[in-house]
């Protein structure tokens, strides 16, 4: 019975852990409406280094440094209505990744995707 509850526990506890660290990749950033390609890679570039990196500890440890090399191609960004689809690639010592950013700029809300 108490190896149950402790089992229960333990689940509850993971699935909390796992619902905080998909909150934590939706911020809320000053509405952005009638941005070009170019200036929605600027600022998701400048977000996610100067804001995201440094809260997100599994990452800089997966990355393999608190200082990751960031870049984002114009000519890869989607979207319509002020909503943007941004692949942003982040380059650390350990390896390089890539984040799915979606940028809304009606709501001023940015989402990460896991690194990938």
């Amino acid at each position: 019975m108490k190896r149950t509850g402790l089992s229960v526990a333990v689940a509850l506890l993971a699935m909390a852990g796992a619902v905080q660290a998909q909150e934590q990749r939706t911020a809320k950033v000053a509405q952005c409406t009638g941005l070009q390609p170019a200036e929605v890679a600027a600022q998701v570039k400048r977000d996610y280094l100067q804001n995201r990196i440094t809260r997100w500890a599994s990452d800089k440890k997966l990355l393999g440094t608190a200082t990751p090399i960031a870049w984002v191609s114009p000519e890869t960004i989607t979207g319509k209505d002020a909503i943007w689809q941004v692949p942003l690639r982040v380059r650390g010592t350990k390896q390089d990744k890539t984040y799915n950013v979606t940028l809304d700029c009606n709501v001023g809300e940015i989402t990460y995707s896991e690194p990938q």
